[in-house]
């Protein structure tokens, strides 16, 4: 019996619910808080992708979390991260950070990384953040921040998160999930990783996707089934891909 295709689905920045609060502006891909949607509760083990923007001096103080791998991934500016564990980092473009919630802790995320370093400058903060169903529920909450040799993402796809890929700037607890980095320049080529879930998204700049067409900056891709479909960069592009089982 043949394989059925790849369903293909489209989602453009314009199409995100948006939540916005002084300094802070959020693009969700998915059903969150106020935005409810039956039709639109997370995709294979991703329960959140928002696209976070925060002015200079603003953000996101002491809130809870429980049971979610958080991966953090800034595309601009400085982010300030503390939590209740005693963690603390600033998270730039290179480095990727993940807190595992767990049993339960409290976190902020704010762009006033020169509190920390006076010589920073105090630049409006872009990041994504994605929340992945965790393996299991209730572990001791932990954290892990590694940077991520940059050049290597013009190459071919980097896994910067994984819990199944030794390979991996950092490790999830989630063992189907991964997290792929890659950089193009216009009229470079690469092929989606293949997974049953494939997430991608145009985290800056202009692609043209096989079978799909032109996807702009905060468009994203959902495919499921294998696909293996091939991507050009029309400008210079930095794309995030989750695979998923």
């Amino acid at each position: 019996m043949p394989a059925a295709d790849p369903v293909l689905l489209v989602q453009r920045a314009g199409e995100r619910f948006v939540s916005e609060a002084p300094g802070i502006s959020t693009r969700h891909a998915f059903s969150f808080g106020r935005h409810y949607d039956p039709d639109n509760i997370g995709f294979g083990t991703l329960l959140a992708h928002n696209d976070e923007r925060l002015t200079s001096g603003s953000g996101f103080d002491d809130h809870p979390h429980a049971d979610t791998e958080i991966v953090t991934w800034v595309l601009a500016g400085s982010l300030l991260h503390a939590d209740s564990t005693g963690h603390t980092g600033i998270v730039a473009p290179g480095a990727v950070q993940r807190l595992s919630a767990g049993s339960g802790v409290v976190h902020a995320e704010r762009n006033d990384a020169y509190r920390i370093e006076p010589d920073r400058p105090r630049l409006p903060v872009r990041f994504v953040q994605s929340w992945v169903r965790p393996d299991v529920a209730g572990v001791v909450p932990a954290y892990a921040q590694r940077e991520v040799d940059r050049a290597s993402l013009a190459g071919d796809w980097v896994p910067v998160a994984s819990g199944s890929r030794p390979d991996a700037a950092i490790t999830l607890g989630s063992a189907t999930s991964t997290l792929w980095v890659t950089t193009l320049a216009a009229g470079a080529r690469r092929t989606l990783p293949e997974d049953a879930y494939v997430h991608l998204f145009v985290a800056v700049g202009e692609i043209e996707v096989e079978q799909v067409g032109v996807l702009s900056e905060g468009d994203a891709l959902r495919v499921v089934g294998p696909a293996g479909l091939r991507v050009a960069g029309r400008t210079p592009s930095e794309l995030m891909v989750w695979g998923m089982r």
